[in-house]
């Protein structure tokens, strides 16, 4: 009776000691997925986006202070 509590208690520290893991682990990659960058897009005013860039102002992807990212931008032909 001892060892399958001893054994649930080992299973639950075993758990919490991989989602603690798991869950610092991610934190990284989750910064780099919701970058603006990452997607094509860049980070500027959104009057800017707009008017000047063409693109459309998204909120979903991370910019500084006052920009939003701005995707569908279109690009210069040279």
């Amino acid at each position: 009776m001892w060892w399958i509590i001893a054994g649930a208690l080992l299973v639950l520290i075993v758990v919490v000691v991989l989602l603690t893991f798991f869950g610092r682990g991610t934190q990284k990659a989750e910064a780099g997925l919701s970058a603006c960058e990452t997607t094509g897009g860049k980070c500027v005013d959104i009057d800017t986006c707009r008017d000047v860039e063409g693109g459309t102002p998204s909120t979903l992807f991370e910019c500084g202070e006052s920009q939003e990212c701005c995707l569908g931008i279109k690009k210069a032909v040279a």
